[in-house]
């Protein structure tokens, strides 16, 4: 007589992802184990080194909180099927506008100022995003194209205004001046720039997934990202649907670059995006392309940059070895092969 003992247990699922991220520790130890001269030490700084000191804690959150807003514009764009690959120039837009808006009106109070300036990022980016949304629905534009020509150039124009007629004469940085105290979003955890801000990825998460998944217009929006054709001889408006999510995408960025303005660096610096246009695809493509995988998503990307950087500062790894680790992990994280193995083993 044979006794069944999981009868009445309840089957216990594992993530598709889980696997993955094991095997992407296992190679970056690997790496570790292999190039380090101080291989346990280097073991330290990279993983559990982050969580050694509130600066670094903090700079991990804050990149969490970043590159879950730029992810969502990703996500949505990914949703409606477009590819909004300019995110780099609307994050560098949202921070001008930012820059000029504080500029323009000095005199403001304090959050009513920073809202305002969130807001001026927030319709930098969408504007920039929607002369790719209009050129795709009136013309069919390539967007993926479009969105990255776009950011290039604006791009240009920005590095222009911020070295040349916005240049801060005082700093031997290539910077603006720096914002007044009251436009700059306090830090929760000194001396990071942990800030605020987290709140609203945790507002903005919930609140866009339940518009995909439980609106009308979210299911039209994912049957055009699913297939245009069918949605087209469904009556749908197509010239809709390829520029408000793209336009939305826009803002998103945008509204990280005035983030990384008022939370992070207090001045228009050039360069201050840092990849978070490029990261922000990458992490939507770990979360699956869907909203409840991007705070996981985030927090990966987040921690394993964070723990390269320490790991370069206090050990002997090389800042290139470093970004090696970085690149092998990413590729291995977005891996659509692994992510679909591992689940057909489950």
């Amino acid at each position: 007589m044979k006794i069944d003992l999981t009868r009445g247990m309840k089957k216990i699922r594992i993530p598709g992802t889980l696997p993955v991220l094991l095997l992407c520790l296992a190679a970056a130890a690997v790496v570790i184990l292999f190039f380090s001269n101080t291989p346990m030490e280097t073991l330290y700084y990279f993983f559990p080194g982050v969580l050694s000191n509130s600066l670094y804690l903090g700079e991990m959150l804050n990149t969490i909180v970043l590159l879950s807003i730029t992810g969502l514009g990703i996500v949505l764009a990914f949703n409606a099927g477009s590819f909004n690959l300019g995110g780099e120039g609307q994050v560098y837009t949202g921070a001008i506008c930012a820059v000029l808006t504080a500029r323009l009106l000095p005199e403001m109070p304090g959050i009513p100022g920073i809202s305002v300036l969130l807001l001026s990022g927030i319709a930098g980016g969408a504007a920039l995003a929607f002369i790719s949304g209009v050129l795709k629905a009136l013309w069919d534009v390539d967007d993926l194209i479009s969105t990255f020509l776009l950011s290039a150039g604006v791009g240009k124009l920005i590095d222009y205004l911020i070295t040349g007629p916005l240049r801060d004469s005082s700093s031997y940085l290539m910077t603006t001046a720096p914002l007044p105290e009251k436009f700059r979003l306090p830090s929760l955890l000194i001396p990071s720039p942990f800030n605020i801000s987290f709140l609203l990825p945790l507002l903005l998460l919930p609140l866009f997934h339940y518009f995909l998944n439980h609106t009308r217009q979210g299911y039209e929006l994912q049957i055009t990202g699913r297939s245009s054709s069918f949605a087209r001889h469904s009556g749908l408006n197509m010239r809709i649907y390829q520029t408000l999510p793209l336009t939305a995408s826009g803002a998103l960025h945008g509204l990280a670059g005035a983030l990384v303005l008022t939370g992070t660096y207090f001045a228009g610096i050039q360069g201050l995006t840092s990849g978070l246009g490029w990261n922000g695809i990458a992490v939507a493509m770990i979360a699956g392309r869907k909203v409840p995988g991007l705070l996981p998503a985030a927090l990966f990307f987040a921690w394993i940059s964070q723990g390269s950087k320490i790991a370069v500062l206090h050990s002997d790894i090389s800042l290139e070895l470093g970004a090696i680790i970085q690149g092998v992990l990413f590729l291995l994280i977005s891996s659509s092969v692994l992510r679909i193995k591992s689940r057909r083993r489950r």
